[in-house]
C-alpha cells in the first residue's frame, strides 16, 4: 500500500512489490490474483466482521439503521488515521481498474449483508428483494459520501458527510 500511495497504483509493478518482501512473483499470485486485490485485502478481511455485527444488532432496530450503522464501522479506520483513509480513498477513486474492482467487492459484500439481513429477521415479509434493497441502499449512500468527500479534497470531516447521505437514503417504510 505505501508503494501505490507514494507513486501511483498504474507505476507499481508486482516486482517492486515483491523484491522487499523477499518473495517470488509466483508466491505474490498464490495470494493475490490481481495487483488490485492487494488493495482491497482489506475489504475481505472486514467483511466477516462486518457481517457478524449485522447479524447481531439489536433486534428492535430497524433494518436500514442496522446497515448503515454496521457500515459506519469503517469510521473507525478514517477516526483512527484520516490521512491513510483519504490517501486510500484517492487511490480507488483516481483509478479506474481500482474503481472496477471497488464495485466487484461491494457487489459481493452487498449479497453478504442481504443474507445476513434474511437470518437476522424474523418476520413474516422478510424476502430476498427486501433485503438486497435495503442494503443497496445503504451501500449506495455510503459510496456517495465518500465519492462526496473526494469531490471535497478530503478536507471535510468525513463523518457529518456520511451521516447525511444515510439520512437523505432513509427508505420509505411504504415503499418496502
Amino acid at each position: 500500500m505505501e508503494l501505490f500511495l507514494k507513486q501511483g497504483f498504474e507505476s507499481t509493478t508486482i516486482e517492486q512489490i515483491v523484491e522487499p518482501l523477499g518473495i517470488a512473483k509466483r508466491t505474490f499470485f498464490r495470494y493475490f490474483k490481481t495487483k488490485e486485490d492487494v488493495v482491497f485485502g482489506f475489504y475481505e478481511d472486514k467483511t466477516p466482521l462486518l457481517v457478524e455485527h449485522l447479524q447481531n444488532r439489536p433486534a428492535q432496530e430497524d433494518a436500514y439503521t442496522a446497515v448503515c450503522q454496521t457500515l459506519a464501522m469503517h469510521l473507525e479506520l478514517y477516526d483512527a488515521n484520516p490521512q491513510q483513509a483519504w490517501a486510500l480513498v484517492r487511490l480507488i477513486q483516481e483509478n479506474p481498474a481500482l474503481a472496477a474492482k471497488g464495485f466487484e467487492k461491494r457487489s459481493e459484500r452487498e449479497e453478504r449483508f442481504a443474507d445476513a439481513l434474511l437470518q437476522r429477521s424474523d418476520a413474516a415479509d422478510a424476502s430476498p428483494i427486501k433485503a438486497r434493497v435495503i442494503v443497496g441502499i445503504a451501500m449506495l449512500a455510503w459510496e456517495q459520501a465518500l465519492k462526496e468527500w473526494h469531490r471535497l479534497g478530503g478536507k471535510q470531516d468525513l463523518r457529518p458527510i456520511v451521516e447525511r447521505a444515510f439520512e437523505m437514503a432513509t427508505p420509505n417504510e411504504k415503499a418496502l
